[in-house]
Formats: C-alpha cells, sequence, structure tokens
C-alpha cells in the first residue's frame, strides 16, 4: 500500500462473500491496526489490511451488482 494513508471513518460499509453486509464500528487510522466490524449483529475484530484491500472494495463491487447473495 502507499505511504499516504486516508483515515476512514466508523459506520463506513463493507462487503464480505461470506458474511454479507457490514460496517465498520470503529474508525482506521493505521493499516497495521484491527477493526471492529459488525456483521448481520455479530462483532467480528478484523485487521485493517484486511478490510483496505478486501471489503472495501468488495463493497465498491456489490454496489455495482457485480456480486451476487
Amino acid at each position: 500500500m502507499s505511504s499516504e494513508f486516508n483515515v476512514i471513518p466508523p459506520t463506513t460499509k463493507v462487503y464480505c462473500k461470506e458474511r454479507g453486509e457490514g460496517w465498520t464500528l470503529t474508525g482506521i487510522t493505521s493499516e497495521k491496526e484491527n477493526t471492529s466490524v459488525m456483521f448481520n449483529g455479530i462483532r467480528y475484530t478484523i485487521p485493517a489490511v484486511e478490510i483496505l484491500q478486501e471489503l472495501l472494495p468488495n463493497f465498491e463491487k456489490w454496489q455495482r451488482g457485480e456480486f451476487t447473495d
């Protein structure tokens, strides 16, 4: 990832192929931290790098209809 990092605020929507749509409960200030994410009423602690590299791009793809449930 680039050396420039943009802070990701709480309640940012994400998408996981296994768990569906979710949102961050805490903001992301570094790609080296863990972040709480809520999926279907269950809280998960996920590495920020996974959210940045997979779950955020997945949400954009899901919004465009590239994933089917």
